[in-house]
């Protein structure tokens, strides 16, 4: 936490995997590059990875450029990753509730990050062959093994045996034809903005539930399993509450990755003659990472672009800088690190 976190979306890994091999790139990459490098090296900063830049890593045809991407990956993030989405969001959803309820919590933004190969989740080995003793050792033996595995070494052991498919495509068609149904319903972008968080929360409540669940259990001291009526009365209930949550700027920052993901998806809907495709849903999910938990991010044009809309307000709730030029991002690392 004492570093500058900055992110990288794929096009700008690539620009420096392209300054890195000698291949032609973009002005100002080999520059930033070395200050990249210069402030790892010193301490000074990282540059963590997703799992959407994970699979995006994946998606990456040619073995060679794969594995030179994965290279510099390790060198410039030193293994550090952020967790699966899912899991921030759950951890975030469960932070609010915890912090609201008079329980002393860690600081949100430490408990999000992970190494390299936890990067889609924790895994471990269930033996249960073995004394639970047994097995507790054989796991805690596997995460220490596990917790050093380089990027490259995950990347050279999967090969070509991963056979990647992203249902983003349809998810991607889907959502036009639902915005272009509901196109003339729209009357402004704070409405269409209250559409879109009123849906992510919904996907959220449950996640609260189950929190609330474990609290229950823990402060009582039993397991009380509730009914199914039981347990959609307190998921209402949890939904109204994050609704609540979102209408201030504590709530909004609590529950920033739905935050993030709800802004550019009405944005996307506002501008009613922009089609979604699947690499928007991979960059919404980078900025979703980006915002809520870097200094920097270092993204396309397009993106920035979007994330500057004035009606956003993105700068309001996330103090990340946002930046499209290599040459800019260059200079504005240099003189972090100086």
């Amino acid at each position: 936490m004492a570093r500058d976190r900055i992110y990288l979306d794929k096009c700008f890994w690539i620009h420096l995997r392209a300054a890195r091999t000698a291949v032609p790139s973009p002005p100002g990459a080999s520059d930033l590059l070395d200050a990249l490098v210069a402030g790892v090296s010193t301490g000074r900063l990282v540059c963590p990875i997703s799992d959407m830049l994970f699979l995006e890593l994946m998606k990456q045809s040619d073995p060679a450029t794969r594995g030179a991407t994965a290279e510099l990956i390790d060198e410039l993030s030193s293994g550090v990753t952020l967790s699966s989405e899912p899991t921030r969001v759950a951890t975030e959803v469960a932070h609010f509730l915890h912090a609201n309820t008079g329980h002393s919590v860690h600081p949100l933004e430490h408990l999000v990050w992970t190494k390299v190969p936890y990067i889609l989740g924790v895994q471990h080995p269930v033996a249960t062959a073995f004394p639970e003793e047994e097995q507790l050792v054989i796991q805690k033996v596997f995460l220490d093994h596990f917790w050093e595995i380089s990027l490259s070494t995950i990347i050279g052991t999967i090969g070509n045996a991963w056979p990647f498919s992203s249902s983003f495509v349809d998810i991607a068609d889907r959502l036009n034809r639902d915005n272009a149904a509901h196109a003339p319903v729209m009357k402004s972008f704070s409405q269409v903005y209250r559409d879109e968080i009123n849906g992510v929360l919904e996907l959220a409540a449950p996640i609260a539930t189950d929190v609330l669940q474990e609290m229950a259990k823990k402060a009582l001291g039993s397991g009380i399993q509730p009914s199914a009526d039981e347990r959609e009365g307190v998921t209402r209930e949890c939904l109204g509450f994050l609704r609540a949550a979102v209408r201030k700027p504590a709530g909004r920052r609590a529950l920033r990755t739905l935050q993030v993901g709800a802004l550019l998806h009405a944005a996307l809907r506002w501008n009613r003659t922009q089609k979604l495709n699947a690499n928007d849903i991979f960059d919404f999910h980078h900025a979703g990472a980006a915002l809520g938990y870097c200094d920097a991010f270092l993204t396309d044009g397009p993106m920035h672009a979007l994330l500057m809309q004035r009606h956003l307000g993105i700068e309001r709730d996330f103090p990340c800088r946002v930046m499209s030029s290599v040459e800019d991002a260059a200079a504005w690392v240099w003189h972090r690190i100086a």
